[in-house]
């Protein structure tokens, strides 16, 4: 019976993985955020080193664990584990609607002026300075004693003001 499983590769290779794999006749889903409107980089991995891949048990482990630029197929307790279907499906349907609508799952681009809505600073007005490594914070700038003074938020405490 086919089912889903994870596959981790290493840094940056998920493309090649999955291109090696598909030439060898796999069902493989790497999922891809869209590419930035304003920007010129191309789409990236929604899962940074994971991909899926649909497979027939321990027949095909040991096709896949040689693939060039795998690392390894994500166990537990040294089995692997199966992802479901309905799970596989919900980030394709999620993915899609973004690149349908343009989204990004950062909301914000240099320059946006956004009011912090919880936290120390809440409902102080700021303008947004750029995303951090994290995608959980950003760095925002916030005029405290006639002068921008930076601050560390998270994403979610931000919202935009139009």
């Amino acid at each position: 019976m086919m089912h889903w499983y994870v596959l981790h590769a290493k840094p940056r290779k998920e493309p090649q993985v999955c291109k090696y794999l598909e030439s060898e006749g796999f069902e493989v889903y790497l999922p891809l955020l869209p590419a930035g409107r304003r920007t010129r980089r191309k789409a990236v991995p929604f899962f940074s080193c994971y991909l899926f891949a649909r497979l027939d048990g321990a027949g095909h482990f040991s096709s896949v664990q040689w693939t060039p630029g795998l690392r390894t197929v994500v166990s537990f307790g040294g089995k692997p584990t199966v992802v479901p279907d309905d799970v596989v499906s919900a980030i394709r349907k999620r993915l899609n609607w973004m690149h349908q609508s343009q989204q990004t799952v950062y909301p914000f681009q240099p320059g946006d002026r956004v009011v912090v809505r919880k936290g120390p600073l809440a409902d102080l007005e700021a303008v947004f300075e750029e995303r951090l490594s994290s995608r959980d914070r950003a760095r925002i700038l916030v005029e405290c004693l006639g002068r921008w003074t930076r601050c560390e938020v998270e994403v979610d405490a931000l919202k935009r003001v139009y």
